[in-house]
């Protein structure tokens, strides 16, 4: 059976399936590569946090992820931290369109 398409595995984190069998998890707070990185009381003692950036992994067909990774990580392979909201959107469209695995 697939996961739901929107799927909370952390506070502070969550994980997108999208129809086209690409994937995007999404984590801020204690641990990432984020604005607040250093709060571990959010892992420690769970409480909801919020962020201005984020930290992303994903997995799609390699040309994808390839042009992701070099548009928003300099070509550095995942994790890609401290993106804003308008980033992260950008990549959440690229993510969902129809592709190969579909």
């Amino acid at each position: 059976m697939r996961e739901k398409a929107f799927f909370n595995w952390r506070l502070g984190g969550i994980h997108l399936n999208f129809p086209n069998g690409n994937t995007l998890s999404t984590i801020w707070g204690g641990g990432s590569y984020s604005e607040n990185h250093d709060d571990f009381g959010s892992i420690t003692n769970p409480k909801a946090i919020g962020s201005n950036n984020v930290e992303i992994m994903f997995d799609c067909p390699e040309e994808l992820q390839k042009k992701i990774e070099k548009k928003y990580n300099d070509g550095d392979e995942q994790p890609i931290g401290y993106l804003n909201i308008v980033q992260w959107s950008e990549i959440v469209n690229l993510l969902s369109k129809p592709s190969k695995r579909s």
